[in-house]
């Protein structure tokens, strides 16, 4: 579980740092994100994509939305199980509850794959660093 969560964390920051124009700065970059504060962001624009989504947008606009929904969705739930098997000495995981898991990440891939050029996709990637005020 925590290998599956790890590979979205570095994912998303991988992503995020690769727009910094320094190459040589973007470890440092990375150095920034944290946990708590991704997992904030990915809740606030679940939120605001679900709100969105009520609203019948636009097809072009539905499939941004949704595919990102499945990003911060994913990291949001992948990040609970991740604490769950770290600190949680008492459950025991199945093979195949750690592979429905891995299949998400790589569903989630697969969605960062398709809008990762949008805007609200890149201006999501910020608001993983960066407080939204």
């Amino acid at each position: 579980m925590s290998t599956a969560y790890y590979a979205l964390f570095h994912f998303l920051i991988h992503e995020a740092t690769g727009n910094w124009k320094r190459a040589a700065q973007r470890p440092l970059l990375a150095r920034g994100f944290e946990h708590g504060r991704m997992k904030a962001a990915c809740e606030k624009k679940r939120a605001e994509l679900r709100s969105h989504l009520g609203t019948i947008p636009p097809p072009a606009d539905l499939t941004i939305a949704r595919h990102l929904l499945a990003v911060a969705d994913v990291f949001i739930k992948s990040q609970d199980l991740r604490h769950k098997a770290d600190y949680d000495n008492s459950r025991t995981w199945t093979r195949t509850q750690v592979l429905t898991q891995i299949d998400e990440i790589m569903t989630a891939f697969q969605s960062w794959k398709v809008i990762r050029n949008e805007d609200l996709a890149q201006d999501f990637l910020v608001y993983l660093l960066v407080r939204d005020r």
